[in-house]
């Protein structure tokens, strides 16, 4: 095999260096200028009427936790003083119910839970309000009933 002569490697050097001049590269903590220009910007994305924004902490607060009517109550171990809401059920305080469905509507959310209790089995909407410390639990199927209004467990009170 023949070797290339040093001819080659000279011009070689000089194309390379033709490429890349030095100074003309961005260091990576200066990005480039953006390209100005007709179709160089995009208008911003439209969202579709009735969505909300989805970023975390831009909607109603959750009604994940365990609530009771007074803070005494957080303390006892049994269901009978809590109600224990996760995001698939709801327990206690005579209560043992299965969320069917759940949609975030303003400042809460509507459910439809699956009940049973020592009535019997039974569906009942639902509606939790909740702020970091309280919840407001309004059965929609008792309009002239007051909603319950409760307080958020600590860990602390257990």
């Amino acid at each position: 095999m023949k070797r290339p002569s040093p001819l080659f490697f000279i011009v070689l050097a000089t194309l390379l260096a033709a490429c890349d001049p030095p100074g003309q590269v961005n260091p990576p903590t200066e990005p480039a200028q953006p390209i100005q220009g007709p179709g160089t910007s995009a208008p911003p994305p439209q969202r579709p009427p009735g969505m909300e924004p989805l970023l975390r902490g831009a909607g109603a607060t959750s009604f994940v936790g365990r609530w009771a009517a007074a803070a005494g109550a957080c303390a006892q171990p049994d269901d009978e003083a809590a109600l224990e809401i996760t995001t698939t059920d709801l327990h206690g305080r005579g209560l043992l119910c299965v969320i069917e469905t759940i949609n975030e509507r303003g400042q809460g959310y509507d459910a439809l839970l699956s009940c049973q209790t020592a009535a019997g089995q039974g569906e009942r909407p639902a509606r939790f309000e909740a702020t970091d410390d309280t919840l407001r639990l309004i059965w929609l199927d008792r309009p002239n009933e007051q909603p319950q209004r409760l307080i958020r467990c600590t860990t602390l009170a257990r």
